[in-house]
C-alpha cells in the first residue's frame, strides 16, 4: 500500500470512528446519522451495480465497539467500503429479528443493505465473484470474502446483541 493509500484509509477509518462516536448516543431511528445516511439511488446513478471488485484491500476494526470495516476498489477506480455494524447500530427491529446490518460506504456517505434486496443480491455476486478471482501475490484472503458473503446472505449476526 502506497503512502497515499495508508493516508485515505486513515481518512477514511477517522470518517467512520466520527460517525460512530455520534451513533453510541443516537436513537435506533438516527442510525447512521442522517446528514451521513444516503439513499440507494445515489447509488444507482453511479452505476454501483455495474461495478466488479478489482481489489480488496483489506479490513480494520474502527474504534466504534466493534464494527468491522472491508475495503474495496472498483473495476471503474471507485473506492468503497462494507461496513459490518456492530449492535449498537441496529435498529430495534434488526436486534429483535437478530439481523445483522451491512452498509456500504462510498464518498463519506452510508447506504443501507436491506435484507431480501436487489442490493444485497447484488453485493453477495460481486463478493463470490471477487473470491474466486482473486488470489495470488499482494491480494488479500479471498476466503474472507466468501465469508463475508455467506453472512451477508445469512444476516447471522457477527455479534452478540442485548435487547
Amino acid at each position: 500500500m502506497t503512502s497515499a493509500q495508508t493516508v485515505k484509509t486513515l481518512a477514511r477509518l477517522l470518517l467512520i470512528i466520527a460517525a460512530s462516536l455520534g451513533l453510541v448516543r443516537a436513537d435506533d431511528e438516527m442510525l447512521p446519522p442522517k446528514d451521513s445516511r444516503a439513499k440507494w439511488e445515489e447509488l444507482h446513478e453511479r452505476n454501483f451495480s455495474d461495478w466488479n471488485i478489482q481489489s480488496f484491500l483489506g479490513w480494520d476494526v474502527p474504534f466504534d465497539g466493534g464494527s468491522k470495516v472491508f475495503f474495496f476498489e472498483s473495476d471503474k477506480g471507485e473506492r468503497f467500503d462494507l461496513v459490518v455494524a456492530n449492535p449498537a447500530y441496529w435498529t430495534a427491529e434488526d436486534k429483535k429479528e437478530h439481523r445483522q446490518v451491512f452498509l456500504v460506504l462510498h464518498k463519506n456517505r452510508f447506504y443501507r443493505i436491506e435484507p431480501r434486496s436487489d442490493e444485497e443480491k447484488n453485493m453477495i455476486e460481486k463478493l463470490a465473484e471477487a473470491a474466486e478471482r482473486l488470489s495470488g501475490e499482494g491480494k488479500k484472503d479471498p476466503k474472507l470474502l466468501t465469508s463475508l458473503a455467506k453472512r451477508l446472505k445469512s444476516r447471522a449476526p457477527a455479534f452478540k446483541t442485548k435487547g
